[in-house]
């Protein structure tokens, strides 16, 4: 028997969009979405967010004024329940797809620990 495995993985995706998690993070996702002032706010903590790694990754430090601005973002966007609520959700469903990683990729971290023996 041949199993394609990408057949299972999109099946797993379809599942996915079935759970609390998912139908949780996609209402808040939409409610940010449909706000216009949360989603250019949400849009502006996300360029942050990659400037900040992206600066991480070429070990750079951030100047002064760049700290303050991102600042003020992160305060406007602790105080956007709706975005709050998405940020909440979103960590509930990388909870999940954590597990669900641990759970596929068993079969290698346990010939890994077979190592350790």
């Amino acid at each position: 028997m041949t199993v394609n495995i990408y057949d299972n993985a999109n099946e797993m995706a379809n599942v996915l969009t079935e759970t609390q998690q998912y139908t949780v993070w996609q209402n808040a996702f939409n409610e940010v979405q449909d706000d216009a002032e949360s989603k250019e706010l949400f849009s502006s903590f996300q360029k942050i967010q990659m400037a900040v790694q992206q600066m991480m990754q070429n070990q750079q430090q951030p100047k002064p004024e760049q700290e303050k601005a991102w600042d003020d973002v992160a305060k406007k966007v602790q105080q956007n329940a709706k975005i709050t609520s998405l940020m909440e959700a979103e960590q509930s469903l990388n909870t999940l797809l954590t597990e669900l990683n641990d759970i596929v990729t068993k079969p290698v971290a346990t010939a890994y620990s077979k190592l350790q023996s």
